[in-house]
């Protein structure tokens, strides 16, 4: 009886707490268009409430609007790499992860060849653990075949710390993994054979997929024990704010960004400003734009609400 009674208060504060911030809406409508705009390009609920809760009650003559105040707060929040030398720079063991699809092996080209250009083949190592996947070894042996380097393929932990004995004298070694579903019984299993001390992991995010399924990723993943992420496909997606949305609320690093299949001319690292605002540039249809009943229906859900993370939002 007594956890259906917190159940219950807790239902009540919830409900309370979003008629609160509803009601705060209508009385502010500087707070109102930057809720619908940031719910309109597609960050999540948790954060656009505390971005909106943050607001300054009025702005200042010749002060910027609420959208670009919002954009300064969210390009803060956003850990970028620009102020560090680039991966083909820096050098070292690098193993790119992530799901299925999300162009792993295609990245991994474009930095092997964007050192190789600065570099020289002979100072690169490359590395596949891709043994699920037919043909996943030739795609990467292609790709090693035009810059001159031999592909090494690594079945167990064994064999892979072998070979990264084997290329310790390279200045970056870069490894392929097997691509899989968050969920799979085999993703921890792959996280445990990259343990080795050498090694930083890099886990590849495709920008184009929904927010909750960015969420699920990270999580799985294990995003915080990473060097940072790479965001791929941004040209596929039409909301970019879900991906930075889990970056930001996670305070992951944004190390590069892909934006096609060219190898290495769309590797690309960008500025926190940059990516935000590509992010509130909206391209959705009608049928996905915002308007104030919908804006209720959302923040009506408590739930949605209490999954708001204060630690890390508290930077706002």
């Amino acid at each position: 009886m007594m956890n259906e009674l917190r159940q219950v208060k807790g239902l009540i504060e919830e409900r309370f707490g979003a008629l609160a911030f509803m009601e705060k809406l209508q009385r502010q409508p500087a707070q109102a268009r930057l809720t619908q705009k940031l719910l309109d390009v597609g960050f999540s609920p948790a954060l656009v409430r505390k971005l909106a809760e943050s607001l300054p009650a009025d702005f200042k003559q010749g002060a910027p609007d609420e959208m670009g105040w919002a954009a300064n707060v969210l390009s803060r929040n956003l850990i970028t790499d620009e102020n560090s030398p680039p991966l083909e720079e820096q050098g070292g063991v690098f193993a790119l992860i992530g799901s299925t699809g999300v162009g792993k092996t295609t990245t991994t080209a474009k930095i092997a060849a964007a050192f190789a250009t600065r570099h020289g083949a002979g100072q690169l190592g490359l590395i596949t653990l891709d043994a699920y996947r037919v043909g996943a070894h030739e795609q990467l042996r292609a790709y090693g075949r035009i810059l001159g380097v031999p592909v090494h393929t690594a079945h167990d932990r064994t064999s892979l710390e072998d070979l990264l004995d084997l290329l310790a004298g390279k200045k970056m070694v870069l490894i392929d993994t097997a691509g899989m579903a968050q969920r799979d019984s085999r993703t921890a299993e792959l996280l445990d054979m990259l343990s080795h001390r050498s090694l930083r992991k890099i886990l590849v995010l495709n920008a184009a997929q929904q927010g909750e399924t960015i969420e699920d990723v990270a999580l799985a993943w294990r995003a915080a024990e990473c060097q940072g992420v790479v965001l791929s496909k941004i040209d596929e997606a039409v909301k970019l704010a879900p991906a930075l949305d889990t970056v930001i609320r996670h305070k992951l690093k944004v190390l590069g960004v892909t934006n096609g299949q060219r190898v290495p001319e769309d590797w690309h690292r960008l500025s926190a400003p940059a990516l935000v605002q590509r992010a509130l540039r909206s391209t959705a249809a009608a049928a996905w734009r915002m308007d104030s009943a919908d804006i209720n229906l959302i923040f009506a859900g408590g739930p949605a609400l209490a999954a708001a993370q204060p630690s890390a939002l508290g930077a706002f």
